[in-house]
């Protein structure tokens, strides 16, 4: 999940699209456009069939493009990975689960709502809670990171993808057993 404009392009909140580009990069993928609603791929990597999806909805109405999708390629939700950025990680690492609720997460909510279902994975990309020092959390999370907090956080964008092509190659609990417990190396080095 992400936001389509290109002022948000390399946002905290652009998580989703950015571990998307970079799978992208890495297969040399380009994605289709459809209309102003969704960019999508029907593809292979490794020999697994996957969609590759990046909602133009904005990101607190992500849910929006799943009917369509769903006639074009009649989804198993079940099956779908929802990538997006967490606020409640720490900066740069992820995390996968099998299934949950939307908790603060108004794109997640909007996923819920229009697929009718909590049970699909997601992989969380942490942003970090920045607590008492920015008051307004809607300006932080749509205002890219400098420095060193750019460097940890394309790490975990890095790690995401991983993660992601991990579970195209094994599964969701194997994936979570290797990847649930890492840290970000640029973490470690501090």
């Amino acid at each position: 999940m992400g936001n389509p404009d290109k002022k948000y392009e390399n946002t905290p909140h652009n998580a989703g699209f950015l571990c998307i580009d970079e799978i992208c990069r890495r297969h040399d993928i380009r994605l289709d456009r459809m209309g102003n609603i969704l960019q999508y791929k029907k593809t292979a990597i490794g020999g697994h069939a996957l969609i590759l999806v990046k909602p133009m909805t904005y990101m607190n109405e992500s849910g929006l493009v799943l009917p369509k999708l769903n006639r074009m390629f009649a989804l198993d939700y079940s099956r779908m990975l929802v990538i997006y950025d967490d606020i409640d990680l720490p900066l740069g690492q992820i995390r996968i689960r099998e299934r949950g609720s939307a908790g603060t997460h108004k794109g997640m909510k909007s996923i819920i709502r229009h697929s009718g279902t909590q049970e699909f994975p997601r992989l969380r990309i942490g942003i970090q809670n920045p607590g008492r020092k920015v008051l307004n959390i809607i300006h932080y999370v749509l205002t890219a990171f400098r420095g060193e907090k750019n460097e940890i956080f394309k790490t975990g964008i890095m790690q995401a993808a991983d993660a992601a092509e991990a579970i195209l190659e094994t599964d969701i609990h194997s994936t979570m057993n290797a990847f649930n417990r890492r840290k970000n190396s640029l973490l470690l080095q501090k």
